[in-house]
């Protein structure tokens, strides 16, 4: 019997619960495993103070059980802007050509780690905190609340439905789309 692939949600000080909570159903009910990793052992609380114990590390993972990752954006993400640790899981994931999703301020991290080059993308980040952070290829910044670039997902915080189901399509999940369509 051939081993599940697991999505890993990275999980870091502050992190955004909101824009993980749909995705986090869309993954159950489609019967994914997910393996919640920090950037230590430490327990961390999410920026409404949610607590959280990682299952492993991005040191301690293995890359090639894992078929995709997931970045919450981050209230305040300072203690992640020259985390090499971080930069480099990122970049062996992106190297495998896995599915990267990151949503709000999230993208980020993936432009600060070389994941974004030359590709289309979102963010919550505004074009002056864009500019300043000077990582962003401001060419391929797409104004949509969420853009899939081949394997590549991110989106606008307030996307987070939809982020979820784009993430679930590409994973080719079995899920139930109209629980979360609030038009119904």
């Amino acid at each position: 019997m051939k081993e599940s692939h697991y999505t890993a949600v990275l999980l870091y000080p502050r992190f955004s619960e909101y824009e993980l909570s749909v995705l986090l159903s869309v993954l159950h009910q489609g019967g994914k495993p997910v393996l919640f990793l920090g950037l230590d052992r430490h327990p961390v609380k999410g920026e409404s103070g949610l607590p959280c114990i990682p299952e492993s590390t991005i040191a301690q993972v293995d890359i090639n059980r894992l078929d995709s990752v997931v970045l919450p954006g981050v209230d305040d993400f300072e203690h992640l802007v020259n985390h090499q640790e971080l930069h480099s899981f990122l970049q062996k994931v992106d190297d495998q050509n896995r599915i990267i999703a990151a949503i709000s301020s999230a993208p980020y991290i993936l432009s600060a780690s070389g994941v974004l080059k030359d590709k289309k993308y979102t963010t919550g980040l505004t074009e002056d905190q864009r500019r300043f952070l000077g990582t962003f290829q401001s060419e391929n910044y797409v104004s949509s609340p969420v853009v899939v670039d081949d394997y590549i997902v991110t989106a606008k915080g307030s996307a987070f439905i939809e982020f979820a189901c784009n993430v679930g399509d590409l994973l080719n999940l079995t899920y139930e789309k109209a629980w979360y369509d609030s038009s119904n």
